[in-house]
């Protein structure tokens, strides 16, 4: 009997399948197959949470796929404390994907495809998550790629569609190279392509080598255990738009909307820091390729987030967020932090899904915010309350962020590395948060919007409370609830991923009582302080003339502005020698080279073709064929001379002598047979006459 849980990436399968065989002949109706295919899935997908809670990790044995030599492939899937997580992620915001690109695709020529396209999306991505071996999960991954493809280059007749979907493809095809290289050298390694077999023998083959340049008669060990995970991670820069492999997600904005929250949200980015967590147990062996990987995922992260700080367009603003979210992620996995990765990639995937699927209503905000008056007039005199209430509200996020159950999220996994970073970035949190909330204080509640007066001259000016005794205390209570829920999260999050990660987490009840404790707390604290003094002291001079900033500010905001130059960078570099190159080929190798060499073999075959014709066919076979005519007619001649005059001429002579004796004879006897006859026929006659007298 067929487990109940192969259902959840077999579902949004069928789904594409009787789309894609249905073609135009469901109308305007493929919702209605995608939409119940994606719910029975996410059903499944808590039911499959429930038991992995209680019960432990399922493993799903189907088939097996492949066997040659010592390669052994089987179709399993393995569904665990990770794996589950990941399926509701997928399948819940596929869900309302599905569900609201039933209004958006509305009228589309295209409706059904798009539906079956975006199912085959999240098959693949559910595939990818649950798949039990590397061969499997490569195989999905490519599939997900093809897909990201065709979702981002469904609006064919646009040309920027074509060239955003190219790119997309192409730098994931590069970074793809380095992921199936790792696989074959996890396999010459392990001799499987089992992920749990893997990862239970990876310590204990920490040691083992291999000779690389074999091949060319040379000596170079290397330990593959620590090298399979760059290999690993070169893939995962790709899927997840790390440097210098980011450029095509920016340019997948060209897909429709809800294409760019599947891919932003729940699959194709989160690819990366999937297998990052899935692969840990070999991660942490080499400290070197983790180390790599948080500088990778730091830089990105910073990169984005300026950038995205000074883009216009806010979809790129949010393409440029996801980039900078997914490298903080990858630097999570980098310095050990895979619980606080994966609770990252969860609330990002959600908060993600619903920016994007609220575009509309997030583009009519900019607008709104854009005609907005200017919130620090040279005039303005602020009330003490409002500083105060900046203040006091810049001092809740350290008691949030500091708490010992958050930290526990960061150091659970027990590396050094990662208090040091988590102190680093949560320090530099409150303080950006405490700036952030001082200047959208005053600038929501100094000068309130000014609304024309209907019906009169004027403006009228709505000026709102920062605090109202009406709302204080439900305020209060909602906010306490809220971070007691948190922190109870925290806690569950550590207990519930512990048997998937390695290394023996910390007592998160151990570190909060230490944290709670420690006088540590009071920087944190400082340093929001800092952050609202900062931006107090930086309110009085807010009016100042932007030409008088320093030339060094104006570069780095052309710079981020311009996205660092990358695709410049990759035009000029990258793809116009390419092209130039390729153009070369095909006036050296393709012209010069093929060309003339079709030419030279059809002049030269067109050279023998006469050759044969005059030397084989004129004067061998038409020579040849006239000797034969004419000795054929010279001995015709000659027998009938010889043979039909001489000695047939005799014969027919003789013939005819035999012929006039013959005939001779027959003319002597034919009266006496005619004779004979007659009396033979008088004679019976006769005797009938008689025979029948007698019987009258």
């Amino acid at each position: 009997m067929m487990p109940i849980f192969v259902l959840i990436p077999l579902c949004p399968l069928i789904a594409a399948v009787v789309l894609a065989m249905g073609g135009r002949r469901w109308g305007d109706e493929g919702h209605r197959i995608g939409i119940p295919a994606m719910g029975l899935s996410f059903a499944l997908s808590l039911y499959a949470f429930i038991e992995v809670a209680t019960s432990g990790p399922i493993s799903i044995s189907l088939y097996r796929l492949m066997k040659a030599g010592s390669l052994v492939v089987d179709l399993n899937l393995y569904i665990d404390q990770i794996t589950v997580l990941l399926l509701m992620l997928v399948t819940g915001v596929s869900s309302v994907v599905h569900v609201f690109s039933s209004r958006y695709m509305i009228g589309d020529p295209r409706y059904n495809r798009f539906f079956a396209v975006i199912a085959l999306f999240t098959f693949s991505m559910l595939m990818l998550v649950m798949s039990g071996n590397l061969l499997m999960l490569y195989v999905f991954w490519e599939v997900m790629g093809l897909c990201s493809y065709l979702l981002i280059s469904h609006w064919a007749q646009r040309k920027p569609a074509i060239q955003a979907a190219t790119k997309a493809f192409i730098v994931n095809a590069i970074a793809d190279v380095g992921f199936g290289f790792g696989i074959i050298l996890t396999f010459a390694t392990f001799g499987t392509l089992d992920i749990q077999t893997i990862l239970a023998e990876a310590e204990g083959l920490q040691d083992h080598t291999i000779n690389v340049l074999g091949w060319v008669g040379m000596e170079y060990q290397i330990h593959p255990v620590t090298i399979i995970p760059f290999f690993l991670f070169v893939g995962a820069m790709g899927k997840s738009a790390q440097l210098p492999f980011h450029v095509w997600l920016p340019f997948a904005m060209e897909a429709p909307t809800p294409v760019s929250a599947l891919i932003h949200a729940a699959t194709m980015v989160n690819a990366g820091p999937f297998l990052l967590i899935r692969m840990s147990p070999l991660l942490i062996l080499s400290p070197e390729v983790m180390t790599f990987i948080a500088i990778v995922g730091g830089s990105t992260a910073l990169f984005a987030a300026m950038v995205s700080m000074v883009q216009s367009d806010i979809k790129k603003n949010l393409a440029y967020s996801t980039i900078s979210q997914i490298g903080f992620m990858i630097m999570s996995c980098g310095i050990g932090a895979f619980v606080a990765a994966i609770f990252h990639l969860l609330a990002h995937g959600f908060l993600k899904a619903f920016l994007f699927l609220s575009t509309g209503n997030a583009l009519q905000a900019v607008h709104t915010n854009h005609h907005a008056p200017n919130p620090y007039p040279s005039h303005s005199h602020p009330k003490p309350s409002l500083y105060v209430g900046a203040l006091v509200l810049a001092c809740l996020p350290p008691f949030v962020i500091f708490s010992g159950s958050y930290e526990g999220v960061w150091v659970a996994n027990g590396f050094g590395s990662t208090r040091i970073v988590f102190w680093l970035i949560g320090l530099a949190t409150v303080f950006f948060t405490a700036i952030y909330l001082f200047r959208g204080i005053m600038l929501l509640f100094q000068h309130g919007p000014t609304i024309p007066n209907v019906g009169k001259s004027g403006t009228v000016t709505i000026q709102p409370q920062l605090i109202s005794p009406t709302h204080f205390i439900p305020l209060v209570l909602v906010g306490g609830v809220m971070a007691y829920l948190l922190m109870v999260i925290w806690v569950w999050l550590v207990e519930f991923l512990t048997p998937a990660l390695p290394v023996s987490p910390l007592l998160v009840a151990e570190v909060a009582a230490t944290t709670a404790s420690s006088w540590w707390m009071l920087l944190p604290v400082g340093v929001a302080i800092g952050g609202w003094m900062y931006a107090m002291a930086g309110q009085r001079t807010r009016a100042q003339v932007h030409s008088e900033e320093a030339d060094w500010k104006k570069a780095l905001y052309v710079l981020f502005l311009h996205k660092g130059y990358f695709d410049e960078c990759y035009e000029v570099y990258f793809v116009q020698p390419t092209l130039r190159f390729a153009n070369w080929l095909w006036r050296i190798v393709d012209i010069r080279g093929f060309d003339r060499v079709v030419h030279s073999v059809a002049s030269s075959s067109l050279l023998l073709a006469s050759w044969l014709w005059r030397v084989i066919d004129i004067k061998g076979i038409d020579r040849m064929v006239v000797g034969l005519g004419g000795s054929s007619v010279g001995l015709g001649r000659w027998l009938w001379r010889v043979i039909d005059v001489r000695w047939l001429s005799y014969n027919v002579r003789q013939i005819l002598k035999g012929a006039d004796v013959a005939g001779q004879i027959l003319q002597e006897t034919e009266t006496r047979t005619i004779q004979h006859h007659l009396l033979v026929m008088v004679f019976w006659l006769v005797s009938a006459i008689c025979f029948l007298y007698f019987l009258v």
